[in-house]
């Protein structure tokens, strides 16, 4: 019981031994302090600053949309809720195709073109290797999805050093990037539009070839006038029923199937002007709002944490003075009884 006692003791003699020892040298330990601390700043003042930029894009309430829908026929009835659900899934729709055209960066990349301290870097380059460069720059940008229900909104991190050249480069970015998600929309709406006036052209035509011979046959037959009632007429009496689509058609009497042919001919295809003309109507539009953002509410955030560097600096300094005088002072404790003996 006396022995633990005794090393109990012991311990305590050596821990305050070692708290004289820290505080009788602790101008030793303040200089390694003080030199840690002017590397840290020294340190923290070459790091080039830089900047996190945060904007949130969200997907648009554009009731112009609901035109959208309508001329890509995505709305099979008038239901004013079937309606909203599918214009809520076209602004979706667009905010997602908005963030795939940004995320090429090939908007990004013109812009950055015109930055004068890029424009410099890159001059300095291989041809070959200037793009490569210019990728790297571009990925400085970065999508963040945000995910919640059934709804999806995302942000936009840009890293730059100059807060007001980085507003500038998502401004013009976002807007160029806007503009040509815009061409595609309605090159793709025009595209599907001629698209399917030649299917109902086509079809025309083919009604227009079937009718043409059923007329030839029916004057060869000199049949003016519909003889299809007198066929169901006379069939009724032998108590037969006749699908008037298996009657041959030229029954119909040439006079209605050249007057057929006549409205085919003439058909103004009503439809797609008026389609033609909302499209029109969309592209003159100079303020359609395809994604929600505010480049004013752009959150910005130092990435160069200068405080957090000194104080690492600091206490590494401090750190390295304590091990040291104890090293030091081990070794002359030491060297000191090895003269004694």
């Amino acid at each position: 019981m006396k022995k633990n006692t005794d090393t109990y003791y012991e311990n305590e003699i050596d821990l305050i031994n070692l708290l004289k020892i820290i505080w009788d040298d602790k101008i030793k330990i303040l200089i390694f302090a003080i030199i840690s601390f002017l590397i840290g700043f020294g340190y923290s003042y070459q790091i080039p600053k830089n900047y996190l930029n945060s904007l949130v894009i969200k997907k648009s309430d554009n009731n112009e949309f609901k035109k959208l829908v309508y001329i890509e026929k995505f709305l099979k009835t008038k239901n004013e809720n079937i309606l909203i659900t599918q214009t809520e899934q076209k602004n979706q729709s667009i905010l997602n195709r908005f963030v795939n055209e940004l995320m090429d960066y090939e908007e990004l990349s013109i812009n950055l073109e015109n930055i004068k301290k890029v424009r410099k870097n890159i001059a300095k380059l291989p041809i070959e290797n200037q793009e490569k460069k210019l990728f790297q720059y571009a990925k400085s940008l970065e999508i963040v999805k945000l995910a919640k229900e059934d709804e999806t909104n995302y942000i936009i991190n840009f890293k730059w050093e100059n807060i007001d050249e980085a507003k500038e480069i998502l401004k013009n970015t976002i807007n160029l990037t806007l503009k040509n998600l815009e061409k595609s929309i309605y090159e793709e709406l025009e595209q599907s539009i001629e698209f399917e006036k030649k299917i109902i052209k086509n079809r025309d035509e083919t009604r227009l070839k079937y009718l043409l011979e059923q007329s030839s046959i029916a004057k060869e037959l000199n049949i003016l006038n519909n003889q299809i009632d007198n066929v169901n007429l006379s069939q009724s009496n032998v108590s037969l029923s006749i699908n008037t689509s298996d009657i041959a058609y030229y029954l119909r009497g040439f006079k209605a199937i050249d007057k057929e042919i006549e409205l085919i001919k003439n058909r103004d295809y009503q439809n797609f002007k008026f389609i033609e003309q909302e499209i029109a109507y969309l592209k003159e539009k100079k303020d359609t709002r395809w994604v929600d953002y505010n480049i004013y509410s752009l959150e910005i955030k130092s990435l160069k944490n200068t405080k957090q560097i000194i104080i690492i600096s600091i206490l590494l300094g401090l750190i390295v003075g304590i091990i040291f005088v104890l090293i030091f002072n081990a070794i002359q404790s030491q060297t000191v009884s090895k003269k004694t003996k």
